[in-house]
């Protein structure tokens, strides 16, 4: 069959029927609050507060808590359309083994809660690990010990002890608290105040119970500690915003077992340890890898001299050689 050619006019009149419609639709368009990813669908607060479920296309890439979204209400559906993400003034993402690609947990945010416990004990490289993630997206990080209801019977106190006052020392900010018996409770929370801020940590140290008491009810499901391995189990499986109040954003984060930096530069772990800046380019030799017994190293020095902890140097390199074995896979 020869197609029917279609006339000037009627040309014009589709034109002007397009134009109508896109006018149409631009009016209708909403901006958003991503609360978290629900499947297929991302969670959305509207302005007025109400949420929406929306679908997205997959050319928007990954969206997450605390994105801020542009979508249309569907007509005759409960359901939204997300027709894009606005820019974002950072994320937390970690690389993934599995895929070779870049997991992002959240966006826009203003403080990283790195959350530690007396059980199950803290892993010290997991700390400067955020630290150096914080550093890098320039947002304030906050380390909490948490279980301190558990202290007093606790066989590691004099770790516990020595952590807490190694950051302090460095200037991070540090509180210990129990959401068991609302310790402190009331301090971590005028921290949080007017921000939005992120709680991250191994499985188990009690992200979730803390928001549970933070807000006075439950809101997000607990676990326990694995006996087997003194390991927490997971609970929560995605990022979720939260409200505390109307100026106070909270994002509980899946607890993991590892979390990977070496997406990032050496340089960039470099500058993460806050020490080590004012030592840059203090070395006797210009390539210098900063290892133990280094001749001329102003951080070998510094560690000898006790400025500078030697832990926080071991978990340097053990950041470095994370990047040297998994930078080119990204």
């Amino acid at each position: 069959m020869v197609k029917r050619k279609l006339s000037k006019q009627q040309l014009r009149n589709i034109q002007n029927n397009k134009a109508n419609q896109l006018s149409e639709d631009l009016s209708s368009i909403l901006s958003g609050l991503a609360i978290s990813h629900r499947g297929k669908f991302i969670e959305v607060e509207a302005e007025n507060g109400q949420p929406i479920f929306c679908q997205y296309r997959q050319n928007l890439g990954t969206i997450v808590a605390g994105d801020k979204v542009l979508y249309m209400p569907q007509l005759n559906s409960a359901y939204g359309i997300i027709y894009q993400v606005l820019a974002r003034k950072n994320a937390l993402i970690r690389p993934s083994k599995l895929s070779h690609t870049h997991k992002t947990m959240a966006a826009n945010i203003d403080q990283l809660v790195i959350m530690i416990a007396v059980n199950p004990l803290p892993i010290e490289h997991y700390i400067d690990r955020y630290l150096v993630a914080a550093w890098h997206m320039q947002i304030t990080p906050i380390i909490v010990l948490n279980k301190m209801d558990l202290f007093d019977n606790s066989d590691n106190k004099l770790q516990l002890k020595e952590i807490m006052t190694l950051y302090h020392t460095l200037g991070y900010i540090c509180i210990s608290c129990s959401a068991l018996c609302d310790k402190n409770l009331q301090a971590l929370k005028d921290m949080l105040s007017h921000k939005t801020s992120i709680i991250v940590g191994q499985s188990g140290v009690g992200k979730s119970e803390t928001l549970n008491a933070l807000f006075g009810k439950q809101i997000a499901q607990t676990g326990e500690i694995s006996e087997q391995n003194n390991r927490g189990k997971h609970t929560t499986t995605t990022a979720r915003l939260f409200h505390l109040d109307q100026n106070t954003n909270i994002i509980d984060s899946p607890g993991i077992r590892e979390f990977g930096i070496w997406h990032l530069t050496e340089t960039d772990i470099f500058n993460g340890f806050n020490e080590f800046i004012e030592l840059d380019n203090k070395c006797q030799f210009r390539n210098c890898q900063h290892l133990e017994n280094t001749k001329g190293c102003a951080l070998d020095q510094a560690v000898k001299s006790g400025k500078i902890s030697r832990q926080r140097l071991i978990n340097y390199h053990r950041l470095i050689q994370e990047v040297k074995e998994n930078y080119n896979q990204w």
